[in-house]
């Protein structure tokens, strides 16, 4: 087995990332920031008296759209460009938000979360293929933590004001997503590259289907994204409810804060971690054996949620967050870069719509499991999270290779095009 090589210095891989990277990174911090709807989602539903298994299907169904959303996203990625596909899903994105807030019924309410996983879906796995196609393999890891940096950055600010909407406007809840996401698609418009594109004749479905069947790998990779996405699935649904149902409130410098706004707290908390944190880490995680270092993550992301079955206070739940977000960030830019080396070039938008799907699968899965086992005792959610932690991990190491996952590779920056879709 290969010694990973000793990595550079934190400062000179930024400096080394390309300016289409930085691009992505603003549009990803501003989108990010604006993901209201999604992380309250159950407790507006229930506010509108609908039962928990009735939300169950309504955010099943935002899960079952992205499946969709994933795979059509890799095609179009590989197909129409990075760009272009990214225009495309988040303007779809913004219209179908504010549509989901004119729904009432819940068959409207679940073909609307449907539609907004549709086309939430389509533009991910274009975004983390522009990476590949822009970035030299031996900066990846650096590049996908630095992209997670904007993401959780955005959405440790957005978490805590989306936890005040909440709890005063539902309006404004729905349009700052809307306009957060319409605003992304401007600076795709204008200032991203397409990446590499007019794969049409020479990256057909048939041969991606019989490269992701050969490649074990990335099976055991995609198995291992699964497990870990089941346990990620549970923040914008049954752990929200579990601080609602423990009614913990805080009092901050003469400010009474509501339970809604606590949960806020606790979920901008896992962002300002993998902000401050994520990227020093790397430069600890990229000294070790890239399998590894993502078992120990998955692991840290079951105990993480499964310490959630004895937490009753803020306190606690603060040390649970933490521990959770400690293994998410030592696996997770290391998954995404691993899958990217596993990629070959002309279907790398497929393979990170596979990626996407396992994401997706678990965004189906994840809210009935969490929502019919929190019904019985809500316990066995937190107990199941650490087993499916243990399954990841056990995967990587049984299937996962590593070695000449992070071999360096050079990545084709994309020739200048005028602004503007054509």
């Amino acid at each position: 087995m290969s010694t990973p090589a000793q990595p550079s210095s934190l400062i000179s891989d930024l400096r080394a990332l390309p300016r289409s990277f930085w691009v992505l990174f603003a549009g990803t911090f501003i989108n990010r920031f604006g993901t209201f709807v999604w992380p309250f989602l159950t407790i507006y539903l229930t506010r509108q008296g609908h039962t928990l298994a009735e939300a169950a299907w309504a955010i099943s169904g935002f899960g079952g759209g992205a499946i969709f959303g994933s795979a059509a996203g890799g095609w179009l990625a590989d197909h129409i460009g990075r760009r272009n596909t990214i225009v495309l899903g988040t303007f779809t994105t913004a219209a179908g938000v504010m549509l989901l807030y004119t729904a009432t019924s819940l068959p409207a309410i679940i073909v609307c979360t449907a539609l907004v996983g549709s086309t939430n879906g389509t533009y991910h796995p274009a975004a983390s293929a522009l990476i590949v196609d822009v970035v030299p393999n031996a900066l990846r890891v650096r590049a996908y933590s630095a992209f997670r940096l904007a993401a959780n950055a955005g959405f440790a600010c957005g978490a805590s004001v989306g936890g005040l909407l909440a709890t005063h406007s539902l309006f404004w809840l729905f349009a700052g997503d809307s306009l957060t996401t319409a605003f992304y698609g401007l600076i795709a418009i204008f200032w991203l590259p397409h990446g590499l594109r007019g794969q049409t004749k020479n990256a057909p479905w048939g041969d991606a289907f019989v490269s992701l069947k050969r490649n074990h790998a990335f099976q055991g990779l995609w198995v291992a994204a699964f497990c870990s996405a089941m346990v990620f699935s549970q923040f914008g649904s049954t752990y929200s409810l579990h601080i609602l149902r423990l009614g913990l409130t805080l009092d901050v410098l003469g400010f009474h804060l509501a339970p809604e706004t606590v949960y806020g707290l606790l979920i901008a908390w896992n962002g300002v971690l993998v902000v401050f944190a994520e990227l020093p880490l790397t430069s600890l995680t990229l000294r070790f054996d890239a399998r590894r270092v993502m078992a120990a993550g998955y692991v840290l992301i079951g105990l993480g949620f499964g310490l959630n079955a004895w937490c009753g206070s803020v306190p606690t739940l603060l040390v649970a967050m933490t521990i959770f977000t400690i293994g998410e960030m030592i696996s997770s830019p290391t998954a995404s870069a691993s899958v990217a080396r596993l990629a070959p070039e002309r279907l790398r938008g497929r393979y990170m719509g596979m990626l996407a799907l396992a994401w997706n699968g678990a965004g189906v899965l994840g809210p009935q499991f969490g929502f019919r086992s929190f019904g019985l005792d809500p316990r066995f959610v937190w107990f199941g999270c650490a087993l499916l932690g243990l399954m990841a991990a056990a995967t990587t190491l049984r299937f996962g290779r590593s070695g000449a996952l992070l071999e360096n590779e050079p990545a084709r920056e994309p020739e200048p095009e005028p602004a503007g879709v054509p």
